[in-house]
């Protein structure tokens, strides 16, 4: 398949709903939006209680030219005897024609709701820049007046907003992150405007330890986007104390993913699933496959009691009952 059909079809999706306006979805549906929740919640800064730095990529229908990918690299941490956690993200995405950056900051703050549970709020702030080339697709109308537009390094404010309540069992949270503020104009003067979808997202999760070198964890999550669409997967991942990981994911009616990892040692760990489409007659019938990295730098990050879950006896808390915040 060649790219200006692959970009035909993709530009399709976006440009049957058009009217006075353009809106396009830039979040992809993550295989792995459990072990990468910031990407979906800046709430989530700092909850591993380390200096964390992620890198991420997903790229989908491997060996079709023009195809989405995604990379993402972010960092953050909690600032030392604070309540307080800081980050930063630069996100880069493209589908055929559009190529889709941004460059975000992260705040978090944490309230502790008892002594074995606590309530964290996010707020993201960046900046985005969009580029658009519909002129050079293959289209079975070339005197269609949409098709000779294009958006030229526009760059729009953005917003991202969220919250998590968990404990060292179980999660929920629910994040809107990336809210654009304006629409852009098409560079050839048209009516019709391009703007973002805005994405809710619902998420929780539960863990459970079935031995001492086996930890069961369930997750699951909901988005809803402006446009209608939604979608909801639900996941299974079993955990090994020597690091080793592996599960299963199904986003219903769509489609399935098997994931593997290793938690190399305490600072680097690594993630690697495939996602495979189930549905009757998907448009292409290419996985996708994302890859993570991780790096946890705990030896930069002081104890800290007021992050800590607190035990119901009064006893001295371990330096690995303070990290647990990472793991649930």
């Amino acid at each position: 398949m060649g790219r200006k059909k692959v970009y035909t079809i993709i530009v399709f999706f976006f440009m049957s709903g058009l009217s006075l306006t353009v809106q396009a979805q830039q979040s992809p549906a993550y295989t792995q939006y459990m072990t990468n929740p910031i990407l979906l919640n800046p709430a989530f800064a700092g909850n591993r209680n380390s200096v964390a730095v992620d890198l991420f990529t997903r790229r989908q229908w491997i060996g079709i030219e023009g195809a989405p990918s995604t990379y993402y690299a972010g960092i953050h941490a909690p600032l030392n005897q604070s309540k307080v956690s800081l980050g930063a993200e630069l996100f880069s995405n493209s589908a055929g024609p559009l190529m889709y950056n941004s460059l975000s900051f992260d705040y978090a703050y944490l309230l502790r709701i008892s002594r074995r549970s606590f309530l964290s709020v996010g707020l993201r702030a960046g900046v985005d820049h969009f580029n658009l080339d519909l002129q050079n697709l293959e289209v079975i109308d070339y005197n269609d007046p949409e098709f000779a537009n294009s958006i030229e390094n526009e760059f729009r404010p953005s917003l991202g907003l969220g919250m998590v309540y968990f404990t060292p069992r179980w999660y929920f949270s629910a994040s809107m992150p990336h809210y654009s503020f304006s629409e852009m104009p098409w560079s050839s003067g048209s009516a019709s405007q391009f703007q973002t979808d805005q994405q809710i997202n619902l998420t929780g999760g539960a863990n459970f330890n079935i031995t001492r070198e086996l930890n069961l964890k369930f997750s699951g999550i909901h988005r809803m986007v402006q446009s209608g669409i939604s979608s909801t997967d639900i996941s299974i991942m079993i955990r090994h104390s020597e690091g080793l990981k592996g599960g299963l994911t199904h986003r219903l009616n769509l489609a399935a993913g098997l994931l593997l990892g290793l938690q190399i040692n305490n600072e680097i760990g690594i993630l690697y699933s495939f996602e495979f489409p189930t549905h009757p007659n998907p448009i292409v019938q290419r996985g996708s496959h994302e890859l993570t990295l991780t790096f946890d730098f705990t030896r930069y990050i002081k104890p800290n009691r007021d992050r800590r879950f607190l035990h119901r006896k009064k006893k001295e808390d371990t330096e690995e009952q303070m990290n647990s915040i990472r793991y649930f």
